[in-house]
């Protein structure tokens, strides 16, 4: 019977819990120690500070004076606490000290250089009247049988923590064997895709249905693959269309006015500066187009006058377009949109250099940009060789080329498109295309008038 992953992790999860109950063994363990160190280092500290107390009520009661015999009760009954006295006056002399009588009489006095030491200050009235040093072993306060309970409950429940942990691993490798099987065969198969074989499919042959579900998906993965290698196949190169698109637009008017067809003027030259500038923005959006895609490039929007924007973009191809004898039509309206200047000037660039790149010696291009409604439309038409039907529902995809000797010819690399629709999406709009294999190709660009 088919089962939910689910259910298979609720199995799973059942006997985690019994690994759990190991943990929290070893974590009690740690904990009573704990609590039992705390207890001790808490009897310890108010042990010395009784003592302290004694000593100052002996010292207050025998009228600002130590009296020894006062001092030696105190004294053996703190070696009976596993604890060595040894009193010093303001002066650092000492006042009293445990005889070699009673030290051979306290068993844990056998080493006190050894022991730890501490050192409590006796005041009255803020004035240091002595001070009183305790001598003692680390274990001060522990009991025989505090040792042996703690020495037990840590071997108990080490014991079962043990034998939990050793259970859930035998139970887990079973669970894990029975899911990693198909999982392993996914593997192999995608390792052979990565490589490159996209001819074989997974079988549906497991009880999970998430699994089952993972197979369908890793199976269309191969098939889309598959389409999208054989896109790949028809590519030469890179995208070195992308480049030259500018650079062309920039050679074009710096021979414009060597050759003295255009003065060399300051308004001309901040023009070419800016292209090279937008060259550089370029480079940069086309090794990042993943990350527009993704709204990782962010967009800088501001007011922009589209109309301006678009003669900016028309007198940078000003040469190109005299070189090829094309007639221009150009129809718009003043609109405002907020937009990113830059991004869509590369729009703009991508689809007047398309249409001048397929377009015909004496050919015609006509540019409109108009409002509609909360929308602006932009459509550059030509009548050059238009797109075939097949090719027409894959123009934007990265990479691909209509016509592919022939965008080799022209320097073409098959992402000036792609790089269109992705700004276009980025600003919320849409772009689509209407040709006719011979005939000429229509492109809209539809933008919100304020996004």
């Amino acid at each position: 019977m088919k089962r939910q992953i689910r259910t298979q992790l609720i199995i799973s999860f059942l006997f985690l819990v019994l690994l759990i109950v190991g943990s929290i063994s070893l974590m009690t363990v740690s904990l009573v120690s704990d609590h039992f160190d705390k207890y001790v280092q808490q009897k310890h500290d108010t042990t010395l500070t009784a003592y302290k107390n004694e000593l100052m009520v002996s010292y207050l009661t025998s009228n600002g004076t130590w009296k020894q015999s006062k001092v030696k009760k105190i004294g053996a009954r703190a070696l009976q606490d596993g604890l060595i006295l040894v009193l010093k006056d303001a002066d650092n002399k000492i006042v009293w000290e445990p005889s070699q009588t009673l030290l051979h009489k306290a068993t844990n006095a056998k080493n006190i250089d050894s022991m730890n030491k501490t050192t409590e200050a006796i005041k009255i009235n803020s004035k240091q009247i002595a001070q009183a040093q305790f001598s003692h072993n680390d274990a001060l306060g522990y009991t025989r049988h505090d040792v042996a309970f703690i020495n037990d409950l840590r071997i108990s429940l080490a014991g079962i923590s043990a034998f939990v942990f050793l259970v859930a691993i035998i139970i887990a490798v079973w669970i894990a064997r029975d899911l990693s099987k198909p999982l392993r065969q996914i593997v192999s198969f995608t390792q052979a895709v990565a490589s490159g074989d996209y001819r074989n499919q997974l079988p549906q042959q497991t009880q999970i249905v998430e699994i089952n579900a993972l197979i369908n998906v890793t199976n269309e993965l191969s098939r889309q693959l598959s389409k999208n290698q054989a896109l790949r196949e028809r590519l030469s190169s890179d995208i070195a269309h992308e480049l030259r698109t500018p650079l062309t637009t920039i050679q074009g008017s710096l021979e414009a006015m060597i050759d003295g067809i255009w003065p060399i003027s300051e308004a001309r030259l901040v023009s070419l500066n800016d292209e090279v500038i937008r060259l550089t923005h370029l480079i940069n959006n086309i090794e990042n187009i993943a990350s527009i895609e993704h709204s990782e490039d962010k967009l800088i929007k501001v007011d922009t006058d589209l109309s301006k924007l678009i003669q900016q973009v028309l007198s940078n191809f000003q040469s190109n377009l005299e070189e090829k004898k094309i007639t221009l039509d150009y129809h718009t309206e003043k609109v405002i949109a907020v937009i990113d200047p830059d991004k869509i000037n590369q729009v703009i660039t991508n689809l007047l250099s398309n249409a001048i790149k397929f377009t015909q010696t004496r050919g015609k291009i006509i540019i409109k940009l108009k409002r509609i409604s909360d929308n602006i439309v932009l459509t550059v038409e030509d009548n050059g060789s238009g797109i075939a039907e097949k090719d027409v529902p894959h123009i934007f995809d990265h990479f691909y080329m209509a016509d592919p000797a022939r965008n080799r010819q022209q320097g073409g690399q098959g992402i000036g498109l792609a790089i269109v629709k992705t700004i276009v999406v980025a600003h919320g709009g849409s772009v689509s295309v209407d040709s006719k294999l011979g005939i000429g190709t229509i492109f809209t660009v539809k933008l919100p008038l304020n996004n």
